[in-house]
């Protein structure tokens, strides 16, 4: 995949738990009847062109046929809340894992989805184990997709990166993705290129069932390039040997982009609990009426293997009822024991 092909990839935002904050609409109010039908029209064509198929077809054509009896032959104004329930009835026929969403007109200004909550951990730690210090990675949540938004993510990467003096002290890395909840993947993937070879196997999978490679480390590294110039980023250290990824049962959506992306490299051990199950790719498109379509149109899959459905399992499962300390410090002695660079300390 090309430099601009990635670019435009970026604007498929993956969204996850934050979703259920935002989809509510605003007070009922109507649209006249050539908007409420250019609405249908573009939300059928973008469904039926591009969106993963619906699990049955006949549930799925009933509920076009309950959609396109509120606009055909109406000359009266149409209650947009109607119309909008009808659309959303229609989406859930989709198998998307409930993971596409309808969101009505925003105010100017006003941001699709509310920020993340606030990070229960520092983005840089270091954990010591019985073979070495290792570096635990916690890349925070981001719901604000414009650019400012993205290139101020980035360069906190590295700005909190660099307050932290002693990570040269790290012979190894645990990625913690259990802050991943939903939102933009891209900045944190953009931030983390470092972490991906040539031989990556993550791909996107579309409704027919063609593999599309979406890891190429030479355009996410000229993307973090157009962000922060020419900084070493932080991670290059661990650009080789063992990489542990830790996953909780909260990592959804643009966090399960991230899971598989890293999967994708032959290195990689995951730790954890099996992630929310929003692993699909999402597209946003803007309706006439203003509203937001965030669909449903590819899975992910790692080169050889059936697409992901529903929640990913971790590789090394967690003990039930284990704190996360817990699988932290799994996680980070994994990592020590199976590093050349600290086994060699």
């Amino acid at each position: 995949m090309n430099r601009n092909t990635l670019r435009a990839a970026a604007c498929a935002l993956s969204f996850g738990m934050f979703c259920a904050a935002g989809a509510a609409d605003a007070p009922a109010e109507t649209m006249p009847p050539a908007l409420a039908r250019a609405v249908t029209e573009q939300t059928l064509g973008l469904v039926e062109s591009k969106g993963v198929y619906p699990r049955r077809q006949e549930d799925y054509a009933q509920a076009k046929r309950e959609l396109l009896a509120a606009v055909d032959g109406k000359t009266a104004d149409v209650d947009r809340a109607d119309l909008y329930a009808r659309i959303r009835k229609l989406l859930e026929t989709l198998d998307s894992g409930g993971h596409t969403f309808l969101f009505p007109p925003r105010a100017p200004g006003q941001p699709l989805l509310p920020p993340p909550p606030a990070p229960r951990a520092p983005a840089f730690q270091l954990v010591p184990t019985s073979h070495g210090t290792v570096l635990r990675w916690v890349p925070p949540a981001i719901t604000d997709a414009e650019p400012a938004a993205m290139t101020a993510y980035v360069r906190g990467v590295y700005d909190e990166a660099a307050a932290q003096p002693d990570i040269g002290r790290a012979c190894a890395l645990v990625v913690d993705l259990s802050e991943q909840t939903g939102g933009m993947a891209w900045p944190p993937f953009i931030a983390m290129y470092p972490l991906f070879g040539k031989d990556n196997k993550a791909r996107w999978v579309d409704r027919e069932g063609k593999p599309i490679p979406f890891v190429d480390r030479t355009a996410l590294a000229a993307m973090a390039a157009s962000h922060v110039g020419d900084r070493a980023n932080p991670l290059a250290a661990f650009a080789t040997g063992p990489l542990a990824v830790l996953v909780g049962a909260r990592t959804a959506s643009a966090g399960e982009m991230l899971l598989v992306a890293l999967m994708g490299e032959a290195r990689v051990r995951t730790f954890g609990q099996t992630s929310y199950g929003m692993s699909t790719v999402n597209q946003m498109h803007v309706l006439p009426d203003g509203g937001t379509l965030l669909l449903t149109q590819m899975r992910y899959a790692l080169a050889g293997g059936p697409v992901f459905r529903g929640g990913i399992a971790p590789m090394q499962p967690a003990a039930a009822g284990a704190a996360w300390d817990a699988n932290v410090r799994t996680a980070a002695e994994w990592a020590a024991a199976s590093s050349p660079r600290c086994t060699s300390r």
